[in-house]
């Protein structure tokens, strides 16, 4: 049987390297905005989408792992740790795209502290 620990720093690195590939994958298309005016929507392409969902799944894993090492049950652990993952990564994705429309329609201000 795998240590609850390993399956909570195996869920934290799946978690931290596909987040880096999806950070990357929004870096390019904000990067093609810039340079030559390509949109950067759709989100919805392959690798982001892969990117992101493996991203979710790599916190549950973490969750999971964290929960069972306070000795809650694996099947509570799991089914908690999904429903937290994925009840705060899809009004993340939302964001996420919110965000690239104001990119794209030139509607994003800079953030200046102590200006509201």
């Amino acid at each position: 049987m795998i240590d609850t620990k390993s399956i909570a720093w195996l869920g934290g690195g799946v978690l931290v390297f596909f987040l880096f590939v999806f950070v990357y994958v929004l870096q390019v298309k904000i990067q093609k905005w810039k340079e030559e005016r390509i949109s950067p929507l759709p989100l919805e392409g392959f690798l982001s989408i892969t990117s992101y969902i493996s991203a979710l799944t790599g916190l549950t894993l973490m969750f999971t792992g964290v929960l069972e090492t306070f000795t809650f049950s694996p099947l509570n652990s799991f089914i908690s740790s999904l429903i937290l993952a994925f009840s705060s990564g899809i009004p993340m994705w939302g964001v996420v795209k919110g965000l690239l429309r104001e990119i794209e329609s030139g509607e994003i201000k800079e953030i200046e502290p102590g200006k509201f």
